[in-house]
């Protein structure tokens, strides 16, 4: 191992040390809390803006599934005191362990937090794909946070990675609940995954949906993605919690695929049409979700990449 592997080795377990040594009734009232949406179900409600200084980068949606003997927790959080909150905010719903956390994908504002996690001895899970991504972005990713979203709650942030990892589609228990993790393959990024309770018939969706807010899909395949959402509406769970956004019920899944279709329509057209990148980046709006949460700082950027994707098909028929 070479020294620069030694630093950070190093780094990380005085990260995880520090952070195994926080008291849990300190952070609890540090970030959102937990809102009960079906018996046994709670979620902790992410800021429907970028991530910044001032929301902590705490702007995804995170789930908690109360079992009969154990807890279950769908993403960590945005850094190491998010997920140190969210542990504390657990421990004062209830006195059961928590026994599982569920990264649903890759995001930074959604496992960041596994750093708490894993300093307390709880596994975590994801897709293989999933680990294989934070292997290769996650270093880089905590500096583009820091780079919008500084602040003293990324200082102990170090990657820890998931210590459980699935390939397919399954069912598992954990704490006395059962939950169905679903993968359709590449859809928002690699390794995303979506949750299903069948108890509640709550789905935690992951980035797969984003309700009222515009989702980036620069790293997206938009057909597979496409799919992926009418099969979970073809579930019909009964409420349905985007990574981003309000919990909703299971027709705003369409509404989130409508965005996605209308995005590859049109970019399709404009490629047709011999629109060229920045023509069609600068021409192609979707009026119907103007009125979405970052439509300004996204819906740009995700025209700009579907161009790029729709170009790479046409160049490898």
């Amino acid at each position: 191992m070479d020294c620069f592997a030694v630093s950070r080795l190093r780094a990380a377990r005085t990260a995880i040390a520090i952070i195994a040594q926080l008291p849990l009734c300190a952070l609890a009232a540090e970030f959102a809390p937990l809102q009960q949406i079906a018996p046994g179900v709670f979620v902790q409600r992410g800021a429907d803006q970028a991530p910044s200084t001032a929301n902590r980068g705490a702007v995804a949606n995170l789930g908690v599934l109360v079992g009969t003997t154990g807890v279950i927790v769908v993403n960590t959080g945005s850094s190491a005191a998010h997920g140190a909150a969210l542990l504390a905010a657990v421990a004062r719903l209830t006195d059961r362990p928590v026994v599982l956390a569920i990264d649903t994908q890759a995001s930074p504002d959604q496992v960041l937090g596994n750093v708490a996690f894993r300093a307390r001895g709880i596994p975590v899970l994801a897709h293989r794909a999933t680990d294989g991504f934070m292997h290769e972005h996650c270093d880089s990713c905590i500096a583009d946070v820091k780079a919008t979203a500084d602040n003293d709650a990324l200082d102990a942030t170090k990657v820890a990675w998931p210590s459980r990892l699935i390939d397919g589609s399954q069912s598992i228990s954990a704490g006395g609940r059962m939950v169905r993790i679903l993968y359709f393959g590449w859809a928002e990024r690699p390794g995303s995954l979506a949750v299903l309770d069948p108890k509640s018939g709550v789905l935690f969706a992951g980035n797969l949906a984003s309700f009222e807010v515009v989702p980036q899909t620069h790293l997206g395949r938009l057909d597979n993605w496409i799919a992926a959402l009418g099969e979970l509406q073809d579930l019909a769970p009964a409420i349905v919690v985007p990574g981003h956004g309000p919990p909703g019920p299971s027709a705003q899944l369409a509404q989130m695929r409508g965005y996605l279709q209308g995005l590859l329509d049109g970019v399709r057209a404009a490629y047709q049409r011999g629109d060229g990148l920045m023509e069609t980046v600068e021409g192609l709006q979707l009026p119907e979700y103007r009125g979405w949460a970052l439509y300004d700082s996204h819906h740009r950027r995700n025209v700009h990449f579907a161009y790029l994707l729709v170009e790479q098909e046409d160049l490898q028929k």
